[in-house]
């Protein structure tokens, strides 16, 4: 099942802890949409994660058909001294995000280009020649999906959004208990952001697969809330196995 398969009539609101609720119908069939623009930033991302993880080699999984824009995932391999792939996309910032009316105008340039990125350990069954096995291949279609959702639905990703995968939280994968994402900030510095030559700010997002009561403990105290403990207790390279940081987490979130 993927993300947003269950996701039926649009609707807004907010959660107790001050986030935006969007519900998004399935979209008619327009078709195959050509993208209009392919690799825009594409090369300043590159230089980007060459500059923060030298000496890598990469690969790149090209996407062979598009729609609305062309999402590719850069895969750079483990080294001896840190021993972890980086996974990063491209061509989410092909198009600007259709950013809501209730961000204020002066902030709404650095808010609506993005590139999302995640770290698996190095032991992750990925191979140089071959597409990998589709018990490995989750996060790549999360990242994917994710890369394309704003574009796809006319809307907009960011720090603190949280995507169930469904109303019911169905694993996104039936060997891990994740059921959905998060959107964290790459912090200050040169993961959290590239100010471009063209002189637009493109965001980077390290995305997070979520527990259930991760979402929903974020959904009841805010992003602010989660991330302290994210901070505290969250490995940065993803652990298909770690434990469930909000586990006591019992409250039923009703919107």
């Amino acid at each position: 099942m993927g993300f947003l398969d269950k996701f039926l009539g649009k609707k807004k609101g907010v959660t107790p802890g001050g986030s935006p609720i969007y519900r998004y119908e399935e979209r008619k069939d327009e078709g195959l949409r050509t993208p209009e623009n392919v690799g825009v930033y594409a090369r300043e991302v590159d230089q980007r994660f060459e500059e923060l993880f030298p000496g890598r080699e990469s690969r790149v999984l090209h996407e062979i058909l598009s729609d609305i824009v062309h999402i590719d995932v850069h895969v750079m391999w483990p080294t001896q001294e840190q021993n972890f792939f980086v996974l990063y996309t491209t061509g989410m910032s092909d198009m600007p995000m259709n950013l809501p009316d209730e961000i204020p105008a002066k902030d709404r340039e650095r808010f609506k280009l993005s590139e999302l990125y995640l770290f698996l350990p190095g032991d992750w069954p990925l191979c140089q020649d071959e597409m990998p096995p589709e018990e490995s291949y989750w996060p790549i279609r999360m990242l994917k999906f994710l890369a394309r959702f704003p574009h796809e639905y006319k809307t907009w990703l960011g720090w603190g959004h949280t995507i169930p995968n469904g109303p019911g939280y169905a694993p996104l994968d039936d060997s891990v208990g994740f059921g959905g994402a998060v959107l964290v900030r790459g912090g200050d510095g040169p993961l959290g952001s590239i100010e471009t030559k063209d002189g637009h700010r493109l965001n980077l997002y390290n995305l997070i697969p979520a527990y259930k009561e991760e979402i929903e403990y974020k959904l009841k105290y805010g992003m602010e809330a989660l991330e302290e403990i994210f901070k505290e207790k969250l490995p940065m390279i993803l652990d298909p196995k770690r434990p469930n940081l909000c586990e006591d987490f019992k409250e039923v979130f009703d919107d």
